[in-house]
């Protein structure tokens, strides 16, 4: 019971000295990484003052964290695996599958390259040899890109390069932790990896096989997750019940690199998780992973920022040498990576280009943190290694991680602004203009009705507008919103925007409405417009949009399987897939274009909102062509699932509207959940589908077989 009462005090006081540091960083501007371990040092090398003035407070706070005989390993499976896990949940998976080779550049080729450059830099200088160089090369290796992401957002860095580095975060863990475990094996002198061909042979065998573990794994969530009743506790608990089992399997019994196969399970989740969730219930589930992570993550930096005096305990004047190298020959590997390598990828056409400002701001970005001084610990602990080893590699690894977070993370704001990073381009700062006047209307109307609403003058409400008006005017750019963009670059903007919104859409017509298969093909859709009408502009966006009307190898299957064997179920299910994608398609049409009016026309002009309408009314046009072919055609079964979708979609906003009566305390919940009862019993009935039964086949395909030619 004692032990337990320590625990949770020691719980309560991380908690509470992470939130109090977090609102710190916040308020001075700087990362929190940074603040982090400036406060884990100062306590760590206060101890000695605390157990001096106040022993009994001392060993209750300090002894647990700082006691040598804390496995450093089990700081990396405690926290590593849910933060690794919510970094995959809230990435952009499929803007990350068209930067894959980029992304893999700098997440693993970019380990295996600082750790060469930093070992061979290290060996000659150093006198405990090329393996252990290399096996700090490794622990350094890993950066913590946190900062630089939330300085990218700041300045409005474009999203693909924050894409790149969130990638690069998701990956080089894993990449570092393997190359470590290999060195550390040949040092150790482990049978099964102490030469280099079977180091490099576990290695990959770590990463397949943490891959396809992960993707399978994540797959069995995702199939269950539409069994939860749509409760979001319920899928959020799934999803929190995966990371730890996961990385424990991958790593004590099937030794595959758990750091991949929580990663790969958290992309496979991501990518098919929100079309088998509710729209509400997918955002509590990121929200609720959010907070994890953001604890968890602040809560070990603090925990090894604490062992670092240490760490550092025994450093002399050749230590400050080897961290100087280290840092020279870290910053020389991140440049050849992406000023040599990155431009060969551009090159073959396996990524577009990146600024040479953007290069520099992603080098002198790449902060070492919590993962390099966990690995260090872990070295300092061994007792197979000989001790002035141990020292060489954890002092100077945490010198390196030292000099990170102060020098680079300190001056990375600076490093930013003086590469022009933080200036709005002439078209970002038009569409910045035209926003900013648009929210001022809203604005300034609200003031007015509130001021009504307390009685208060109206003069009140147009000084208070006055001064919103001005406050704003400082940071907009003096520029024509319409003039300093090209009617090419407000098409594009306009098409990919109505394709971003129309991906948010789509998984409100999930929840039994429409197949889970037909939202995963809808979303993937979405996404190859959004980059169609990147790159080729309305072109693309039209080609992309009249892939989805065209129909699929499962309709022909069952066309002849109907025709020849007459086996109605497979045509049946073809069918009533096709009806229901190209319905909710149609449905998601008519609410974007209520969009384009309401929010693309202010900002986008008149004109484009009327080409842009017209592009949504061509796509509703063919999408109710394909629609009538399917009516003439079927037209008893067409009939039948139009009457299913409706009572449907009836029963789904009578459960909408219960749920709002509850709320507002207009009904009790005795009464709600009764309802609930009746409308689950019609639900239950509505959602079979109808039987294909004494239809009349035409031979001719439907007409989403002339797509290409429309």
């Amino acid at each position: 019971m004692h032990g337990l009462v320590e625990l949770l005090v020691l719980l309560g006081g991380l908690l509470a000295a992470t939130a109090v540091i977090q609102a710190a960083a916040a308020r001075m501007g700087v990362p929190e990484a940074t603040l982090l371990s400036l406060v884990g040092i100062a306590l760590g090398a206060g101890y000695a003052t605390f157990e001096a003035m106040v022993p009994q407070f001392a060993h209750l706070i300090f002894d647990p964290l700082l006691a040598p005989t804390f496995p450093a390993d089990a700081y990396l499976w405690l926290f590593l695996p849910p933060l690794l896990f919510q970094v995959a949940l809230s990435v952009d998976v499929r803007s990350m599958l068209r930067d894959a080779a980029p992304i893999l550049l700098l997440a693993v080729v970019a380990v295996f390259v600082a750790t060469g450059v930093i070992g061979l830099a290290l060996g000659l200088i150093a006198p405990h040899g090329w393996v252990a160089c290399l096996l700090l090369g490794a622990i350094v290796a890993t950066t913590d890109p946190s900062a630089v992401v939330g300085i990218f957002r700041d300045v409005g860095a474009p999203a693909r390069l924050i894409h790149l580095v969130e990638g690069e975060s998701l990956l080089n863990d894993a990449a570092a932790i393997a190359v470590a475990g290999v060195l550390m094996a040949m040092l150790t002198g482990h049978s099964a990896h102490a030469d280099w061909g079977s180091g490099l042979a576990t290695l990959g065998y770590s990463f397949v096989g943490g891959l396809l573990l992960g993707v399978l794994a994540g797959r069995l969530v995702t199939l269950v997750l539409p069994w939860m009743y749509n409760l979001p506790v319920a899928e959020t608990a799934l999803t929190m019940a995966l990371p730890y089992p996961l990385y424990l399997l991958a790593g004590e019994v099937l030794d595959v690199s758990g750091v991949v196969a929580v990663v790969s399970a958290g992309i496979v989740v991501n990518a098919l998780g929100r079309t088998r969730l509710r729209p509400r219930n997918w955002m509590h589930l990121q929200q609720v992973w959010e907070q994890v992570a953001v604890v968890a993550g602040a809560v070990v930096f603090l925990l090894a920022a604490l062992r670092v005096p240490g760490l550092m305990k025994g450093s002399n004047g050749s230590d400050v040498i080897y961290v100087a190298v280290a840092v020279v020959a870290a910053l020389v590997a991140r440049l050849a990576v992406l000023f040599l390598m990155l431009p060969v990828l551009e090159r073959l056409g396996r990524g577009e280009p990146i600024s040479p400002a953007y290069r520099l701001a992603i080098a002198w970005g790449g902060l070492r943190g919590a993962v390099t001084l966990v690995l260090a610990l872990g070295v300092a602990q061994h007792p197979a290694l000989p001790l002035a080893m141990r020292q060489f590699i954890a002092n100077t690894a945490t010198g390196f991680v030292l000099f990170s977070l102060l020098v680079n993370g300190g001056s990375l704001r600076r490093v930013i602004h003086r590469l022009g990073l933080d200036r709005l381009s002439p078209q970002q700062q038009a569409l910045q203009q035209q926003a900013i006047r648009l929210s001022t209307e809203e604005v300034e109307a609200t003031v007015r009705r509130i001021a009504a609403a307390f009685g208060m003058p109206q003069r009140v409400a147009d000084e208070v507008n006055a001064d919103y008006r001005r406050d704003l005017a400082r940071g907009a750019a003096a520029l024509d919103p319409y003039g300093a963009l090209s009617e090419r670059e407000r098409l594009a903007i306009g098409l990919a925007t109505l394709a971003a919104r129309e991906r948010d859409l789509i998984p409100e017509y999930g929840d039994g409405v429409s197949s889970v298969a037909n939202l995963d093909v809808m979303m993937r859709n979405t996404g190859r417009m959004i980059e169609a009408a990147r790159a080729e502009g309305r072109a693309g966006y039209d080609r992309v949009a009249r892939e989805i009307y065209a129909p699929g190898p499962r309709y022909r299957v069952g066309l002849l399987l109907h025709r020849y064997l007459k086996l109605d179920r497979p045509l049946a299910r073809a069918l009533a897939d096709r009806f229901e994608l190209l319905s909710c398609r149609r449905a998601v049409l008519e609410r974007l274009r209520a969009y384009n009016r309401l929010r693309l026309k202010p900002l986008l002009g008149e004109a484009m909102a009327g080409v842009l309408d017209g592009v949504l009314a061509a796509r509703i046009a063919y999408a109710e062509e394909v629609i009538g072919q399917m009516r003439a055609q079927y037209p008893g079964f067409t009939a039948a699932l139009e009457r299913r979708l409706l009572l449907l979609f009836a029963v789904r906003h009578g459960r909408v509207a219960m749920e709002a009566m509850v709320a507002d305390r207009m009904i009790s919940r005795e009464v709600y959940n009764w309802v609930r009862q009746e409308l689950d019993r019609a639900w239950r009935s509505g959602i079979e589908r109808p039987a294909l039964s004494r239809v009349v086949l035409d031979a001719s395909p439907l007409a989403g077989d002339r797509a290409d030619a429309a």
